[in-house]
């Protein structure tokens, strides 16, 4: 659904051994704008988007999930636009679940304790709070599953921490270090996409995951908790409570008569 002279496509092997997946690569190596590049390390998704960036040749990167699809034939013109604001660090798109409930639109900062999508199982025609599900605005974050960032800007924050966010939040840590340079994230939902998560890598229920998902947490409460407790494009006075977004932080005050 996008014109093929609008972009090159990067992509990455991670040590795929399913003949069918093999034999799809082997396809995909014959279009011209097209490349695959082999990363035979142990999965690292903050590593494996670091190194196809240094091979991008293009100036604006847009990192993708193999467990899309794209819906609206202009999500990439959409994304790109934004992107190249010199004003604006990362873009993120409008992504629903394949029954069509809405899976992103943009991050809040403290919700399930470090991060969590904005408007979460909503029906895909839910306005959202004041419209927002409709509305491109500023948010803290957005998720890397779909993200649109200048090259030379993701550059200059060091790209992903492949270090101590190998799986999780290293998305989250980007946007906050992007935002910490006076650029302001943003979502677009005139992008759309369906996004079949945790579909290709299956969820994080093995006990080597979970102390490694334990491990990230930390370390974004660490480097990240002042800010995670005040996301600045959500209001304090709302909760951050599961299934409570845009509530109340507090019970409202009876009316005496």
């Amino acid at each position: 659904k996008t014109s093929p002279n609008l972009f090159e496509l990067i992509v990455i092997d991670n040590q795929t051994t399913d003949s069918k997946s093999l034999s799809y690569l082997s396809e995909l190596k014959k279009i011209i704008n097209c490349r695959v590049l082999e990363y035979n390390y142990d999965f690292n998704y903050s590593a494996i988007n670091n190194f196809a960036a240094k091979h991008a040749k293009e100036e604006v990167l847009v990192f993708l999930n193999d467990d899309t699809e794209i819906i609206s034939d202009v999500w990439l013109q959409e994304l790109i636009s934004q992107a190249i604001r010199p004003e604006i660090g990362a873009v993120g798109a409008k992504l629903f679940y394949p029954d069509g409930t809405i899976q992103h639109a943009g991050i809040i900062l403290g919700y399930c304790r470090i991060a969590g999508e904005t408007m979460k199982g909503l029906p895909n025609n839910h306005p959202g709070q004041m419209q927002r599900a409709n509305l491109t605005h500023n948010v803290s974050a957005i998720t890397g599953a779909c993200l649109a960032l200048e090259k030379k800007k993701f550059v200059q924050v060091k790209g992903f921490d492949s270090k101590n966010l190998k799986v999780a939040f290293n998305d989250v840590d980007l946007c906050l270090r992007l935002l910490q340079l006076g650029y302001k994230n943003l979502f677009s939902p005139s992008s759309s996409l369906y996004h079949h998560e945790s579909k290709s890598r299956g969820k994080e229920d093995t006990p080597e995951k979970m102390e490694r998902f334990e491990n990230e947490i930390n370390y974004m409460l660490d480097s990240w908790g002042e800010m995670l407790r005040n996301d600045p494009n959500y209001n304090p006075n709302l909760s951050l409570n599961w299934q409570e977004q845009f509530e109340l932080a507090f019970p409202p005050r009876k009316s005496i008569v």
